[in-house]
């Protein structure tokens, strides 16, 4: 190559490098809500980690760390997404049980649609944990932030939360190591719940299918502090109505929620 063919070269990989570098931010913008001293909107570096951000906000030493969440606006559009369907599917597991005749699975299916139609869409990534102390000494788990992030750190919540083919649902005490499947003498399953399974929705976020019939009981599974039993409907009473993993997705949905009133109201 000729000395003008490598000064052109060397001209168009810098002119590369420096587009590149104009099109990365040097700055990220990351919110902090709930138990910390410093909340709002804060500027990091463009490589900031959780963390970074874990620690400049002074996290309450009361705030829940296994509740925390950590809120990504690119999540947002796959979770509206994922409501959407269920409402949908929710719709058309009553149409279907109208047309059956099956009255109580028809009422529950409408209350339920009316209450997933209500949450609110969080951009919440399940199962990232957000406790500062472990951040720091576990790699795997600090992941890089991203414009717009946001970190929620809740207060500790007393209580569990029941939802699903319920006969009304419910907020229980929490009672330290009470089997998942013990509070539902408290918040009674309906005629058209699954009387096989329940899933449970740990506050990281966390799902679990756990058997609960006298023919295939599981080990006893403790909820922490703002949990949620999620009661499935009954799988043959929605099929056609509703896909297979209908009832796996309502769990996965519910544990994008914050744990927060605005998540139960």
């Amino acid at each position: 190559m000729s000395r003008g063919g490598y000064c052109a070269l060397g001209l168009l990989l810098c002119l590369h490098a420096l587009h590149a570098m104009a099109q990365e931010p040097e700055v990220l913008h990351v919110t902090a809500e709930g138990a910390v001293g410093r909340p709002g909107l804060a500027v990091y570096p463009s490589r900031a980690r959780l963390s970074d951000v874990a620690q400049a906000v002074d996290v309450d030493p009361e705030a829940y760390v296994l509740g925390a969440a950590w809120l990504q606006p690119d999540l947002q559009r796959d979770q509206l997404r994922l409501r959407a369907g269920l409402v949908y599917e929710l719709g058309a597991i009553r149409r279907q049980a109208i047309a059956a005749g099956n009255d109580p699975l028809a009422e529950n299916a409408a209350a339920f649609q009316a209450w997933v139609s209500a949450r609110t869409i969080t951009g919440r990534r399940p199962g990232v944990a957000l406790d500062p102390g472990r951040l720091d000494v576990t790699p795997a788990d600090n992941w890089p932030v991203h414009e717009g992030d946001t970190l929620f750190y809740p207060r500790r919540p007393s209580d569990v939360r029941v939802v699903g083919a319920v006969d009304k649902a419910c907020r229980l005490p929490q009672v330290p190591m009470q089997d998942a499947r013990r509070y539902l003498a408290a918040c009674p399953a309906s005629r058209a719940a699954d009387p096989d399974l329940i899933y449970v929705v740990q506050p990281d976020g966390a799902v679990f299918e756990q058997n609960i019939a006298l023919w295939n009981r599981a080990a006893p599974r403790p909820l922490a502090p703002g949990a949620w039993i999620y009661v499935p409907f009954r799988r043959r009473a929605i099929a056609g109505a509703a896909d297979e993993g209908f009832n796996r997705d309502v769990a996965g949905f519910i544990a994008t929620l914050l744990l927060s009133d605005e998540g139960w109201h």
